[in-house]
């Protein structure tokens, strides 16, 4: 489903608060450009210390951070393949917990389909796969009339 990762991380922290908890960050590193050299140095090991990066534990981009998103739209058939009960990306997630990553998140698994994707594929593959749905519509609607 479109925007599960955003209600895992809910649970975790807020994107609010933690954009809120940056631009705190940079108001107080003003301030605090006033006081004696031994404080300040204490502050920035306690700071690099709270901003250290665990690859095991945290997403490589939080949802507070994206600067881009983008709608892929596909065919129902073509998703389930991809993002359904048991396509590529579950059994990626799978793969990943097993091998000790945790807070695995729908935007990271996308965003690595995509690069493997564009890494692995050419224009011709694309090409090819896009006659393939073109010829597969000859035969009638590709996707069901519910309404």
């Amino acid at each position: 489903m479109p925007f599960d990762d955003l209600a895992d991380e809910s649970d975790e922290t807020n994107p609010g608060d933690e954009a809120l908890d940056e631009l705190a960050g940079t108001l107080t590193d003003d301030s605090t450009a006033e006081t004696d050299a031994t404080g300040d140095e204490a502050e920035s090991a306690e700071h690099s210390e709270k901003s250290a990066y665990d690859s095991q534990t945290e997403p490589a981009f939080p949802t507070a951070k994206t600067q881009t998103q983008h709608s892929v739209y596909c065919l129902p058939e073509t998703w389930d393949a991809v993002d359904g009960a048991s396509g590529l990306l579950f059994e990626a997630e799978i793969t990943l917990r097993r091998d000790g990553y945790e807070a695995v998140q729908k935007r990271e698994l996308h965003n690595a389909l995509l690069q493997a994707a564009a890494q692995q594929l050419t224009a011709t593959d694309i090409a090819d796969a896009f006659v393939a749905t073109r010829e597969d519509r000859t035969a009638g609607s590709l996707l069901d009339d519910d309404s």
